[in-house]
Formats: structure tokens, C-alpha cells, sequence
């Protein structure tokens, strides 16, 4: 079994606990566990875990203090806080100066618990991948044009004079542009208008935080949410971090500069999430214009490599056809045996530019009338690699160099140029050299005259199954043959009487 990648710190004085923690993420995570304060803050010092779990009773430090230092190094790890205590003062603080994700009263719901952190622990995950990509992708924007940064939207909801007027102040000390709602029956209006960063929600009376939270998150997914009490009440805090708001602040209210640092925390991620949009959208309109003109030079190769072809075949009347005819016999082919399209695809381009590397062999030896020397014979052989040579460069072509490059390969080894032997054949290699081989019988050459169908598989099972043909392609294509399909296919101008020539490439 693999060990997990990441650490989760887990810091209780109560053994049970830690230990029942312990096994509940064993599979998710490397545990670190610590039976008090002092020694979950030298973890920290240690390592970078992934997720922070600390019980807020426990001795050398306090659950708050830990996480207080958590945030400090590794603002953007999830933060849960434990407690077993009925005080909300204490807890009170531990939610506002830890800054945490989630709040759990003892006794603990395990599974509860262990859903809810992998869910922040995935999301925490997908938040640096995020700055990932949109550091990345501001990089890229950058190298082309110049944009100016898109001002903050802080919208304010609620009658609390002095707390709108706290967080008004702040918001304009990071140079924000703060929007005052009194009455939240004009919130529809007011976020549909144009799209707010943070959406700080003065909570009272007049407030349904779940439904006005709900609204910012409908109008725009990557909207902040953050609540601001008068008083602090644990059941609020919780409520906040049930609606997924950032970040709930109350009294003591931190200063003008914090508040202003924990506002421009809270709407750094709905700024990244539209960088990401706006830039992704660019990237794909450039993407877009760049498959287009790759397209066009893709067309303008196939064309040129399709005038190659028919170059080729002008050179050798005999040919003309030949590499049409043993790529519709090799599509056929790989059809029976199963082929899927992808597969037929690269089977017919492959056939189609098998002998693209003829191109580079002299007319003396190309058009030969008589049968060739051994010096020749070792030129045209050339064909193979200096086809594969030609699509070397060519992306879209890769995947049928083997074919060019392999379809006069032997199940023996014998063949060239690489003298692959057996499986090491791909398949698709395997068809093509078979359907190049019966079109060659089947058709009239300078130095003999076409088999006729019946008498070409004749040769080939006689002597070339088995050691240069695959047998299960063969009996592929005479079945084929039986069926009628491939009629139109085979020449039929050979000659019985004068009997048929050794087959040469």
C-alpha cells in the first residue's frame, strides 16, 4: 500500500482522542499526532502539514495559540479547533484570532469531522493550484499586454452604523471601493449591478445571513463572504462557517490596518478566481487562433506529402495506385481483425505513406525494367528509413513512422531495417506489410507479369507465412477475398502461364 503524501497534525491531550483521529485519517494522510501545545508548535516548526487539528484545552500552549502560529506560517492550511468547554469567550476568541475553518464541540462525530476536513483539505488543494495556474497565466498576459488591475468591490449590508462605518474605513485603507446597503431588500439589486469581491454582512436583526449569503454565492461563486457581529455568539460563528463565509469577526474588532489585512485576505481569492476567468478566456482565444493555424500547416503538409505521393507515382507508371489500393486493402483488413477507428486511422495513413522514402531513390535503380543487383537491392531497401526520416519533424505523423519505417519487417527477424522479429511487430506494421505484399503479386511489374488473386495467397501461405507474414492477417484478407471484398481491389491482369516472379518491394 503507498504512503500517503501528505501530513495532518493532530494536537489533544486526551489519548483517546488522538488516537481515534489518528486511525480516522490514516488512509488519507501521514499522522502527526502531539499530547500538548509545546509539542504540536514544534511540529509546526518542523514540517508543513497539510491541515491543522488542535484541541484548545491543553497544556505548554493553547489550541488558539497553535493555531494562531499555524496561520502566521502557513496562512492557507485549513484550521480546526476542538474544544470541550461551555465557554464562548474562549471559543469566542479561538474563532477570531485563529482564524479557523471549523469549530467542533466534544464529544466528537468522527466521520462528521473526517468528511468535513478532507472536503476543506480538497478545496484548500484546488485554491493553490489556482494561484498556481494564475500566477502562470498572469505571466503569460503579461508578456503580451499590459492590463490595469480592477478595483475592489467591497458591498456592506446592514443598519449597523458603527460597524459599517469600522469596515467602510478599512476597506478604503487598501484602497478598496466600499458600497453601503442599509436595507438588504436592495442587496438583489446592488450585487446584480455589477459583481462584488467581498460582501460583508453586518449581522442583526434585519440579516438572514443564510439567504443573503446564498445570494452573493448565486450571483457569483467566487463572491467573499464575510459577518460581522456586535457581540460574539458561537452560534453565528458556526452558522458563518456553515455558508462558507471567509472569515467572522467581533468584539474586540482588531484595528483599522488589520481589518483592512483581513478584507484584502478575504477578497484575494474572488480576484483571483476572475484573473483566472478573464485570462483563461484569453488563452483560449489564443489557443483557439493557434489550432486554427496549425490546421493550416498541418493541411499544407498533408498536401504537400499527398503531391510527394502522386510525384512518386508519376516517376512509376507500374505503382500508380498502389499506395491507395494498400491502404483501402489495409483499413479492410484491420476492420476484421477488430480495429477501433483510431486504429484504422493510423493503419490507412500509414499504408497511404509507406513508400513516401522512395521519393529519395534514383530513377536507375526506382524504374529498373530487370530484376536488381545486390548493391541495388541494399539502395532501395533505403526507402524505409529515409520515409520515416521525412515525417520525422512532422507531429501529427509520429504515430506512423513505425509503419513507414517497419513494413518490410519479417516475423523471423530477417527483415529490414531494423530486424524486428514476432510481437515486437506492431500490428498495424503486421497489416500494411501484408496488404503491400498481395497488392505487389496482384499487380503488373516491369520484370513480371500480376498473380491472380488465388494464385498470390498460393505463394504467400506456401512461403511467407510465418516467417515474413503475420498468418491470423492473412487469413484476414483471404477471408476478405472469399467475401467478395476485395475484388475491386486485386488486379486481375496476371497471367497464369507465365508464371509468377518473386515478389520484390
Amino acid at each position: 500500500m503507498s504512503t500517503p503524501e501528505h501530513e495532518i497534525l493532530i494536537a489533544d491531550d486526551d489519548a483517546s482522542v488522538r488516537d481515534m483521529l489518528s486511525r480516522a485519517f490514516a488512509k488519507d494522510f501521514r499522522v502527526r499526532s502531539a499530547a500538548d501545545g509545546t509539542e504540536a508548535l514544534k511540529i509546526l516548526d518542523a514540517s508543513k502539514p497539510i491541515c491543522v487539528v488542535v484541541d484548545e484545552m491543553m497544556p505548554g500552549a493553547t489550541g488558539t495559540q497553535v493555531l494562531e502560529k499555524a496561520k502566521s506560517m502557513f496562512p492557507d492550511v485549513p484550521r480546526v479547533l476542538m474544544t470541550a468547554s461551555n465557554d464562548s469567550a474562549r471559543a469566542m476568541s479561538a474563532i477570531n484570532d485563529g482564524e479557523i475553518h471549523r469549530f467542533y464541540r466534544k464529544p466528537l462525530k468522527v466521520m462528521e469531522v473526517r468528511r468535513a476536513i478532507l472536503d476543506l483539505v480538497k478545496r484548500a488543494q484546488a485554491e493553490e493550484a489556482l494561484r498556481l495556474e494564475l500566477r502562470a497565466l498572469r505571466t503569460w498576459k503579461e508578456t503580451s499586454q499590459v492590463t490595469r488591475a480592477p478595483t475592489t468591490r467591497v458591498v456592506i449590508l446592514g443598519r449597523a452604523a458603527d460597524r459599517g462605518d469600522r469596515v467602510e474605513d478599512a476597506a478604503r485603507t487598501r484602497h478598496f471601493s466600499p458600497v453601503r446597503v442599509p436595507d438588504p431588500s436592495e442587496a438583489p439589486a446592488s450585487l446584480m449591478q455589477s459583481p462584488a469581491d467581498v460582501v460583508v454582512l453586518l449581522a442583526g436583526p434585519e440579516i438572514d445571513i443564510r439567504t443573503l449569503a446564498k445570494l452573493a454565492h448565486s450571483i457569483d461563486e467566487a463572491t467573499a463572504v464575510v459577518i460581522v457581529d456586535a457581540q460574539p455568539r458561537v452560534e453565528v460563528a458556526v452558522l458563518a462557517l456553515e455558508v462558507g463565509a471567509v472569515d467572522y469577526i467581533a468584539e474586540p474588532y482588531p484595528d483599522t490596518a488589520t481589518l483592512g489585512a483581513r478584507l484584502e485576505r478575504s477578497a484575494s481569492r474572488p480576484r483571483a478566481l476572475r484573473d483566472m476567468r478573464r485570462l483563461t478566456f484569453d488563452l483560449v482565444v489564443a489557443n483557439r487562433e493557434l489550432a486554427l493555424a496549425r490546421k493550416r500547416v498541418e493541411a499544407e503538409q498533408v498536401k504537400l506529402l499527398n503531391a510527394m505521393i502522386r510525384a512518386l507515382e508519376a516517376r512509376d507508371a507500374y505503382t500508380a495506385g498502389h499506395t491507395d489500393r494498400v491502404a483501402a486493402i489495409s483499413v479492410r483488413c484491420g476492420e476484421s481483425l477488430g480495429m477501433d477507428a483510431t486504429r484504422l486511422e493510423i493503419v490507412r495513413m500509414g499504408a497511404l505513406l509507406h513508400d513516401i522514402g522512395k521519393i529519395g531513390i534514383r530513377d536507375a535503380v526506382l524504374l529498373k525494367p530487370s530484376r536488381l543487383t545486390p548493391d541495388e537491392f541494399e539502395t532501395i531497401k533505403t526507402h524505409t528509413t529515409i520515409g520515416a526520416a521525412l515525417l520525422a519533424d512532422i507531429e501529427q505523423f509520429q504515430c506512423i513512422i513505425p509503419i513507414v519505417r517497419g513494413h518490410h519487417e519479417k516475423l523471423d527477424g530477417t527483415g529490414y531495417p531494423d530486424r524486428l522479429s514476432g510481437e515486437l511487430i506492431p500490428l498495424e506494421v503486421r497489416v500494411v506489410s501484408a496488404s503491400d505484399v498481395l497488392d505487389a503479386l496482384t499487380s503488373t511489374r516491369p520484370y513480371r507479369r500480376g498473380s491472380l488473386p488465388e494464385e498470390a495467397f498460393d505463394i504467400i501461405d506456401t512461403a511467407m507465412v510465418g516467417k515474413h507474414l503475420d498468418g491470423e492477417v492473412m487469413e484476414a484478407l483471404k477471408q476478405l477475398h472469399k467475401e467478395g471484398r476485395l475484388t475491386e481491389l486485386l488486379q486481375k491482369d496476371g497471367a497464369v502461364g507465365d508464371g509468377p516472379a518473386p515478389y520484390r518491394p
